[in-house]
């Protein structure tokens, strides 16, 4: 199968740097909308939908706008043998687990353990950090969300309402109440067991996932139109760069006509990711889409082309295009950004051909 790599041009006319394309503004999905729009699946899957102050009373923090949707969504496909991996999604700023629920039901189809994570996403960092002459403003914001020590002023998030303390309190929670679903094996000594989780996210999120791939080695990074960050256009904030994840396991889809698109390629280009290949067209191909680790769409969103909806259109429900079937048009593409991939393949084969016999310090732990 020839796949179509794209170029990616006229950015310029998508740069306008607004708060507005990473929050979510979708509508209200109840359970019945949800079967509708997943009505090309024999039988839609159930979340189990949690509160962040049911798994831990110090998690003080409730969203000030629509604080009747400050849950955590977990779900698992129960006809589906497990992969042994775990998907957690962050939504972009301002956004709610629930406003994403087709992809994680895919991931869970796909045998993955998910979770749709709440946690503390009220500041855009696209906001506070464009212009901003300190650059390590975007870097230090993201960590303090991430782990809760302080280091910026922009943002306050205690260590109890971080991402990490969130997570690794969810999985306790699981555990404790589903212990036949092996929810301990994402944990080791009371931390999350990194080499087994998925990290993805859409736009903030999206940068949460990445800067968490770069300080801790996890099985895959996903980034659904992001990271956005540009403090300074045409260059790459410091903490945009490979670490403990190798590039082989950094994974990216956005829309061409994206608003944010001027910062998110380059961010892409900064992860290392374009010597797996120029950016496939997902719509234009099938997996495994020539081995390139960016995929794009020219799809068009539901509600059109208006602002911000081309940023959302990646993977929010009520934006991402849909067929007649009401299947997402770009399903197969989450389901290669999910894996599984030749790079897992091919990470595993380079520690082959280096002779190593040391794992990492997540893996084989």
């Amino acid at each position: 199968m020839r796949v179509r790599t794209v170029k990616i041009v006229g950015l310029a006319a998508f740069a306008a740097l607004q708060s507005l394309g990473c929050r979510d503004t979708t509508r209200p999905l109840s359970p019945t909308s949800i079967m509708s729009l997943a009505s090309a699946e024999p039988a839609p899957l159930v979340p189990r939908i949690i509160a962040p102050q049911s798994t831990d009373p110090a998690i003080d923090w409730i969203p000030a706008v629509n604080p009747q949707f400050n849950h955590h969504f977990v779900w698992l496909d129960p006809d589906q043998e497990s992969n042994g991996k775990l998907f957690v999604f962050m939504a972009g700023t301002g956004g709610r687990p629930r406003g994403y629920q087709l992809v994680q039901q895919e991931a869970a189809r796909l045998g993955y353990r998910v979770i749709g994570l709440m946690y503390k996403n009220n500041v855009a960092v696209v906001d506070v950090c464009t212009g901003s002459p300190d650059p390590a403003c975007s870097g230090n914001v993201r960590l303090e969300i991430i782990d809760g020590t302080d280091r910026s002023s922009l943002v306050d998030v205690n260590q109890a309402n971080s991402i990490d303390n969130r997570l690794i309190k969810l999985l306790l929670y699981l555990d404790a109440q589903y212990e036949s679903e092996g929810w301990s094996r994402f944990l080791k000594d009371g931390e999350p067991r990194w080499s087994r989780i998925v990290v993805g996210g859409h736009s903030q999120g999206a940068g949460q996932a990445a800067l968490i791939g770069k300080i801790r080695r996890v099985h895959r990074v996903i980034m659904f139109s992001g990271p956005p960050d540009a403090r300074v256009p045409g260059e790459t904030d410091p903490w945009v760069s490979i670490g403990e994840t190798p590039a082989a396991k950094y994974f990216a889809l956005f829309h061409v006509r994206d608003h944010f698109a001027q910062g998110i390629r380059p961010n892409l280009s900064a992860f290392d990711m374009d010597r797996f290949g120029d950016p496939a067209l997902a719509e234009a191909g099938e997996s495994p889409y020539g081995g390139t680790h960016i995929l794009v769409t020219d799809l068009e969103p539901q509600g059109g082309y208006g602002t911000p909806n081309p940023h959302q259109s990646s993977v929010v429900d009520t934006r991402t295009p849909l067929g007649p079937d009401g299947a997402p048009l770009l399903r197969d593409a989450w389901r290669y950004l999910l894996g599984p991939d030749d790079a897992d393949d091919q990470v595993a084969n380079d520690h082959a051909l280096t002779g190593s016999t040391t794992p990492s310090r997540e893996e084989g732990s």
